[in-house]
């Protein structure tokens, strides 16, 4: 299954200066298996340690940390013997083992040919405790999401159509209406499957939604284990209650955050560590509200106010019970709103993009607003064709961008500023960020 971060480990494996890598994300996103598959086609041998299904490995990381020390051990640990710039070292579930992770400020300064990757579930969690020591400066960070749309595409074997998508979206002209059609078909489909690996496997392989419900309700489960066993403690069942409520969140027209639907009388100050849990685990994504949307659109981000994400659109429908006939055959519009920004916030996040959205006293909002250079861009999402709207309206009258996105079902256009693009094209906004 080809993921988007092969590129940016074939690039880090050349470099002069490398530092060692750290792949974070919520577990089941696929770490493991890409750091695996990468050993295995770039590498001539791998050595391959999980602290959190081998803890007996992190006595090797008691003594002395650096790399003469450590290598050895774990030569004899797996059998594996080390050739500098040709083996691959893997340390799985790092946050399992903190020495570890301190251990990698060694591996940078030894100045030796070492390629060292670490991966770990938690690991944002472990990194934000007070009481852990990060080798800040000494590792590069990446962060792997689930499949997005266009990595979704090419597991099913529709990477042509992938190539049709992004040549529509440079030149701004609609896609053939047949070749539109099929691609919205695919973007309900995936809205449905989502795109945690294991999922999209198990669809393709057997082309079943409900064998692939059944695989989504394995990995919710999951992820309240991991919430009763590594959130702190008095934080386990508010993390558990805020984590529950995201469907009806989402459900509602105004999504912004209500503590109040946890429980009556519920506050920032009771769930807000918990709510940071979440995010730091990698199962939410938050998105902040900016009351100026001027660059540097993080300086003008109002803290109280926000909205939270699934960090997966399958995962979603999954958890919110909506029957998957409803999004496959566009009904059940109300809740299809707050889908819709799910999808466009994870497809978002995976690209690298920051969430932050616009609302004006009661009176407008914007769905997101992009931080290009030194613009900002407005993007609003609709769940339809029917896209009319006052809240854009207002903000192009208001701060008169340069550009504008609505994202819909209907085809690419560009009239006076307003891109029309395809919900099934949010992955390549990205390049409008990133100025490529």
């Amino acid at each position: 299954m080809y993921r988007k971060i092969e590129g940016i480990l074939s690039e880090w494996k050349e470099e002069s200066v490398r530092k060692p890598l750290l792949i974070t994300g919520a577990r089941q996103t696929g770490k493991t298996y890409i750091m695996e598959k990468f050993g295995r086609e770039a590498f001539d041998a791998v050595i391959a340690v999980d602290f959190e299904r081998n803890p007996a490995a992190k006595s090797i990381f008691d003594g002395d940390i650096g790399p003469e020390a450590i290598i050895p051990q774990l030569e004899a640990l797996t059998g594996i013997r080390f050739v500098p710039g040709r083996t691959l070292i893997i340390l799985d579930e790092i946050q399992a083992c903190p020495r570890a992770i301190t251990a990698l400020k060694y591996f940078c300064d030894s100045g030796l040919d070492l390629h060292v990757m670490g991966a770990g579930s938690l690991l944002e969690v472990a990194i934000s405790r007070k009481d852990f020591s990060f080798p800040v400066g000494k590792v590069r960070t990446v962060r792997l999401c689930p499949l997005d749309f266009e990595e979704f595409l090419i597991a099913s074997g529709d990477e042509g159509l992938a190539t049709m998508c992004r040549e529509a979206f440079l030149s701004r002209s609609p896609l053939p209406s047949a070749i539109h059609g099929r691609l919205l078909g695919l973007y309900r489909t995936y809205l449905v499957v989502g795109g945690m690996p294991d999922v999209v496997s198990t669809y393709l392989e057997r082309g079943s939604y409900f064998d692939a419900g059944e695989v989504q309700e394995g990995i919710l489960s999951d992820y309240r284990a991991d919430i009763a066993k590594y959130a702190d403690d008095g934080q386990k069942v508010l993390s558990q209650r805020a984590f529950d409520t995201i469907p009806m969140q989402l459900a509602k027209d105004n999504r912004k955050f209500q503590y109040n639907l946890i429980r009556r009388g519920a506050t920032a100050a009771i769930f807000g560590k918990s709510l940071e849990w979440l995010c730091a685990a990698g199962l939410t994504l938050r998105c902040g509200k900016v009351t100026v949307p001027e660059v540097p659109l993080k300086a003008y981000e109002d803290l109280s106010s926000f909205k939270l994400y699934l960090l997966d659109p399958g995962l979603l429908v999954r958890m919110s019970g909506m029957p998957r006939e409803s999004v496959l055959n566009r009904m059940g519009e109300r809740f299809m709103g707050g889908l819709t920004e799910n999808y466009v916030a994870a497809a978002f996040t995976a690209g690298g993009i920051p969430l932050y959205y616009w609302e004006s006293s009661g009176q407008a909002e914007i769905d997101f607003l992009l931080q290009a250079g030194t613009s900002v861009v407005p993007v609003e999402a609709k769940a339809g064709e029917h896209v009319r709207s006052r809240s854009l309206s207002v903000f192009r009258d208001r701060f008169t961008p340069s550009l504008s996105i609505r994202l819909s079902t209907r085809n690419f256009g560009s009239d006076d500023g307003l891109f029309s693009v395809p919900l099934y094209a949010a992955w390549l906004i990205t390049g409008i960020t990133s100025g490529k």
